[in-house]
């Protein structure tokens, strides 16, 4: 079925799956993602209604926490789901267009996903709109805001094409230089901050656009992996396998570099660096990167692919909250009684937020691939 050349499910197909959704046949990813959901809508609700300061365990030491760091991991998933579709059509065009929608599609749900961490932080989101009204063109943050709509919205144009098998060169490069400049906008937003050497570095915004890559990939490389399995056809991978190791590669280089410069400087507020040096290479380096380079690089396999896959999307989670919260490890104005070191612990409010943006992900994405939407999406029409 069409509508205005855009296919979706047939109206029998989604009877059929809902019918076994409530015998209880709907798989169990879909029932955890609504448990998730209901949990989150909860942890949502009550930051609302309670306020941040009875829910939230940042304050004005530590402004930035779990809800934000969630935010940028997501935002960073969904421009690497980008930079993924860019390579796969441009260099593996024939392996990869079967997988052209559901890595739009991802793309599109976690940056929204992204957004309603954000929201989460805000307050008032509901005054959002007055960055259009009221703007600041000096401002990181403003810009952030104007890329990260262009973003979605040229998101949401490549997936019509893509569902109207209409393929435009144009668009798809519109489609990678955006999110290419939304993505340094949000690198930029923390490598300005002067004040926080942890962040401060114009390596930061590049940082960024090649941790994306990493992340998203990684969450493409599972949906290629269990297409794969289902159809049989195991040449889906091996482009997701060659993306992912370079991926690797190139964040463990920046990743070195920022921690090699982060350490040898003895300015006020580098300590951090030569703090979690141990942590940093012993994790940032070996177990999120080194690990999973090591084990596509032996085993080129559909479990390999996925378990690979799933250490980097975790460890670069962990990451993604390290560099947020370490920022504000070393008090910028030192005064008699505040801590040499402060620390922070999320609370459950802010734990269920990322719970929420998990199982928003994984619900949309299930459902709408046991209705058969990317199968329809990825027929070839005249």
């Amino acid at each position: 079925m069409q509508i205005f050349g855009v296919f979706v499910p047939e109206k029998d197909r989604l009877r059929s799956y809902f019918s076994l959704f409530k015998q209880g046949r709907g798989g169990l990813i879909v029932y955890l993602a609504l448990i998730g959901l209901v949990l989150g809508g909860i942890g949502f609700a009550s930051i609302f209604i309670l306020g941040h300061g009875q829910t939230i365990n940042t304050s004005s030491l530590v402004p930035w926490g779990l809800q934000i760091s969630t935010y940028v991991y997501f935002a960073l998933v969904s421009g690497g789901c980008i930079f993924t579709n860019f390579i796969g059509n441009m260099f593996f065009h024939e392996k990869y267009k079967v997988l052209a929608s559901r890595v739009i599609f991802m793309g599109l749900i976690t940056a929204i996903a992204g957004f309603a961490s954000l929201a989460s932080e805000l307050g008032h989101v509901e005054r959002m709109y007055m960055f259009l009204i009221s703007p600041n063109p000096t401002s990181p943050m403003f810009w952030m805001s104007v890329w990260y709509t262009a973003d979605i919205s040229i998101l949401l144009v490549e997936y019509i094409n893509i569902q109207r098998n209409r393929h435009s060169k144009g668009m798809l490069y519109a489609s990678f230089i955006i999110p290419v400049i939304t993505y340094c906008s949000l690198g930029s937003l923390f490598g300005a901050v002067g004040t926080m050497p942890y962040y401060y570095s114009s390596l930061l915004p590049i940082y960024f656009l090649f941790s994306g890559f990493l992340s998203g990939n990684a969450l493409c490389a599972i949906i290629a992996a269990f297409q794969a399995k289902t159809t049989g056809n195991m040449k889906l991978i091996r482009p997701f396998i060659r993306m992912q190791k370079i991926a690797l590669a190139t964040v463990f280089v920046l990743t070195f570099c920022r921690i090699i410069i982060g350490i040898s400087s003895n300015l006020s507020g580098y300590e951090v660096f030569r703090e979690t040096f141990f942590r940093n290479v012993i994790f940032g380096l070996g177990v999120a990167l080194v690990i999973p380079f090591t084990i596509l690089m032996y085993r080129r396999t559909v479990g390999a692919l996925i378990l690979s896959s799933l250490l980097v999307l975790a460890t670069q989670f962990m990451s993604r909250l390290d560099l947020v919260v370490e920022g504000f490890r070393v008090p910028v104005f030192r005064a008699y009684d505040m801590p040499e070191r402060i620390s922070y612990t999320p609370s459950v409010f802010e734990v269920l937020v990322v719970v929420a943006s998990v199982s928003l992900v994984a619900l949309v994405y299930v459902v709408c691939e046991k209705t058969g939407l990317f199968e329809i999406a990825g027929k070839e029409t005249r």
